[in-house]
């Protein structure tokens, strides 16, 4: 039976995902510690696979993309964990092609805040951008 998620949560982890993209956040050894929990794995679109050691070492390093996310959708799998879906699209730079993606994130409750336990992007066809979200 899936948990229906409340707006104000599916709000708050939107703009969660959205704050990882920020380079003040992405260059912050402890705002990365801090929204990311200590078991966090990601699949990235490519195939890889990183823990939160790596992505700590890659990201402060790493030039941000220029990224559009939309059509998010929330489902709580429990009362401490949250999945978002979303689709994606992203460049390394102004002249460079976007790459498309369908990515899902899930968030676990921590004491008093959300941190991502897990994310993953899959490669998908091209869509539509949508820029009013």
């Amino acid at each position: 039976m899936t948990i229906k998620i409340s707006e104000s949560l599916l709000g708050h982890l939107i703009e969660q995902e959205r704050v990882l993209l920020e380079p003040s956040i992405r260059q912050s050894s402890s705002s990365l510690d801090k929204l990311l929990n200590p078991y966090f794995h990601e699949i990235s679109a490519n195939g890889m696979m990183f823990n939160k050691a790596h992505v700590m070492s890659r990201l402060p390093n790493e030039k941000v993309p220029q990224f559009y996310n939309q059509s998010f959708k929330g489902q709580m799998l429990s009362d401490d964990l949250a999945q978002l879906t979303y689709h994606a699209a992203y460049r390394h730079s102004a002249k460079a092609p976007l790459h498309y993606s369908i990515r899902m994130s899930i968030w676990k409750r921590a004491q008093n805040h959300w941190e991502l336990i897990y994310h993953q992007g899959t490669p998908c066809p091209e869509f539509e951008l949508l820029f009013e979200e």
